[in-house]
């Protein structure tokens, strides 16, 4: 039986459906209800909860797919860490006294950051790592690092899966809703001179690379093949739904002065840290992943096409 943590996110949800679809025996836990899920198959429980542990003794769980994490870009640094990093820890710990077996751990290809630029860290495989104020992505580092230590301590087979911008059928939390907005009105930003290649992700492959990387272990990273500029990728979501594309070109500097000013005072609901980001090349090689937990179902343009017309 799987565990999964953080059964009522973005992603959890749509696995947990999938798992009940597809007869997988599970059991989901989240701190947020899942109304869709049956009684014997979830559990309102927080993953700094140490009766986790009872919870996988009592349903013969062998195998954790970690999805629980923060995402909210304001939140308290010390609230963030304590369920991100202690909570993470306690569902090692969990697992390591109930021999678990298996663990996914969902990362995110954030954890490249700005490649371009020094300061940063390399992970065991060697790879630059530079997320620098996004403490989402240095949080996930951190817990890769808890998790692949774990596995090297207790024989758990313990995998990090770093994801691409992760999509579904009409949208996705972040880029993926932006894509939509652009079909209907073609407009978007643009920041600058900035056009990096960007890697997307179905969900539905995100979920197939989580049961597939169980039994697996190392880094791997999840994303479709081939990749499309930033700008191709609202040019063509405004085309796809039938509008112009009319891109929005703010200066660089001016605008992330006035968005951290204004975020600074509350008075913006987008961090800098996500216009930043629009500047970032963390497109990565796929043949591992692809060799190891087979390949994507979902290409990018397929996946751009389902976020129209969904």
């Amino acid at each position: 039986m799987i565990l999964i943590t953080g059964a009522s996110g973005h992603i959890g949800k749509r696995m947990a459906n999938r798992f009940l679809k597809d007869g997988i025996d599970f059991m989901g836990i989240d701190c947020a209800n899942n109304p869709d899920l049956p009684e014997q198959r979830f559990k309102l429980m927080d993953i700094r909860d140490s009766s986790i542990g009872a919870l996988i003794e009592k349903n013969g769980i062998d195998s954790i797919i970690h999805l629980a994490f923060c995402t909210k870009p304001k939140l308290a640094a010390a609230t963030r860490d304590d369920i991100d990093l202690n909570g993470s820890q306690n569902i090692i710990d969990c697992a390591a006294q109930k021999g678990i077996k298996n663990i996914v751990f969902a990362s995110s290809g954030r954890v490249y950051g700005d490649l371009q630029k020094e300061g940063g860290m390399h992970d065991r495989d060697g790879n630059y790592l530079n997320p620098q104020d996004d403490f989402y992505a240095r949080n996930k580092i951190k817990a890769e690092k808890m998790f692949l230590k774990a596995g090297d301590d207790s024989g758990m087979r313990v995998a990090a899966l770093r994801l691409a911008i992760v999509c579904w059928k009409g949208g996705g939390a972040g880029m993926g809703d932006m894509f939509k907005s652009a079909s209907k009105s073609g407009r978007f930003i643009t920041l600058g001179d900035k056009n990096p290649p960007i890697q997307l992700v179905h969900v539905n492959d995100v979920i197939d690379a989580c049961l597939h990387a169980l039994g697996k272990e190392g880094i791997f990273d999840i994303a479709s093949e081939g990749t499309m500029s930033l700008l191709e990728l609202f040019s063509e979501a405004a085309r796809l739904g039938g509008a112009k594309p009319s891109p929005i070109k703010l200066p660089e500097k001016i605008t992330l002065g006035a968005v951290s000013l204004l975020w600074k005072l509350g008075l913006c609901p987008i961090p800098p840290l996500y216009l930043k980001m629009y500047g970032y090349d963390i497109t990565r090689d796929l043949s591992k992943t692809i060799a190891e937990l087979g390949k994507p179902q979902f290409t990018i343009q397929q996946i751009l096409q389902e976020i129209v017309e969904g």
